[in-house]
């Protein structure tokens, strides 16, 4: 009997302890993130007091042709989705051909081409040529919170923030800050269009009597979904990408932005640089 009442309070005991060290970890988590960012790095101090710019390059010629590419495929897969889900077609009424087709036909390869550039192409020459980090890191989560706050009027924005946007870190290999939509929206938008893919092959692969193999395995969700609800999911899934669309492109023609946009056109940038021997200086 007490061995029995031994082995529940040790048990009790344990599930305390455990509960305990979720509840630390979570609280030591949430104090990370609400640390003011400029107390948590030193750089941005160091930042004030950077006096000149030199030009660098941010972004390569491989990584500024896969944005636009993507940018332009994007905006005929929306086009032509627009078309044929209200059967205006407009230019693309060639005959012989129905608009329709051509439609449909520049919708598939546009999708396809698309899914290339933004899973392959651009995180190829954006992440591993030119070195920008994509994964959120702690830094990232700070400043998007205090930036969010900043926005709304709960704060203000963190001393030498957007300096910090404009300066490469030469010890650490990457820019000291991003505007927190930039990582949000690269992650977000291929989410989003990778359920778009899937929905789209799932109602093509429902449309085709016989479709080929490698529509069929990417059209799997056509056996468990009917057509009507992929089609909702689908347009829902447009909207929300168009939407981020039109928040990018307000975010990159804002004045403080200027330096950024053009780098990704021209692919070079007058930024601020901490040197390696900064720390040593001080």
């Amino acid at each position: 009997m007490s061995s029995s009442a031994d082995a529940s309070s040790s048990s009790s005991a344990g599930t305390g302890t455990g509960s305990r060290g979720i509840r630390e970890r979570l609280g030591s988590v949430v104090s990370d993130v609400l640390t003011p960012p400029e107390e948590a790095d030193d750089r941005y101090d160091r930042i004030r007091a950077l006096k000149g710019r030199v030009t660098v390059e941010r972004h390569s010629l491989g990584a500024r042709l896969s944005h636009w590419t993507q940018a332009l495929l994007m905006f005929v897969l929306l086009g032509t989705g627009y078309a044929i889900r209200t059967g205006t077609y407009g230019p693309m009424n060639v005959p012989p051909w129905d608009g329709y087709y051509i439609a449909f036909g520049l919708h598939m390869w546009a999708g396809i081409l698309l899914m290339a550039f933004l899973f392959v192409l651009f995180p190829l020459y954006h992440v591993y040529v030119d070195g920008h980090r994509q994964l959120a890191e702690m830094d990232d989560v700070r400043v998007t919170v205090r930036v969010a706050q900043a926005f709304v009027g709960l704060k203000s924005y963190i001393p030498g923030y957007h300096h910090a946007r404009e300066t490469y870190d030469e010890e650490d290999g990457d820019w000291v800050a991003y505007h927190p939509m930039q990582k949000t929206f690269f992650w977000w938008v291929s989410i989003f269009f990778g359920l778009l893919t899937l929905t789209g092959f799932g109602m093509y692969a429902e449309m085709r009597t016989d479709p080929v193999r490698w529509i069929e395995l990417l059209g799997f969700l056509s056996p468990w979904l009917p057509f009507e609800f992929l089609l909702q999911i689908h347009l829902l899934l447009a909207f929300l990408v168009f939407a981020m669309i039109l928040g990018h492109v307000y975010f990159a023609i804002l004045p403080s932005n200027h330096g950024a946009l053009k780098s990704m056109v021209f692919g070079k940038m007058d930024a601020y640089v901490l040197e390696e021997t900064d720390d040593s200086e001080e």
